[in-house]
């Protein structure tokens, strides 16, 4: 049997490829939602509206659940 006809091969390197976008997806949604969070409170006239906090911090949860997730499936793979 060549390497080409092994069966786990090609899908062990597409789900580790899948794992590492899923990763860096999670990382920028979690750095951009913190940072917009921040700069909103920050460069804010008064008190910024509570729904574009909301929306920001969605983010940043959104990029937790990313980030979680792609390491609950690495652990599931070892």
């Amino acid at each position: 049997m060549t390497e080409s006809e092994k069966p786990g091969l090609h899908a062990d390197t597409s789900q580790r490829g899948d794992l590492e976008a899923l990763r860096a997806c999670g990382t920028v949604a979690l750095l951009a939602g913190g940072m917009l969070s921040v700069a909103a409170l920050v460069f804010s006239e008064g008190d910024p509206y509570w729904q574009v906090l909301g929306v920001f911090v969605m983010l940043a949860v959104i990029g937790l659940g990313l980030r979680l997730e792609a390491a609950i499936r690495e652990r599931g793979q070892s």
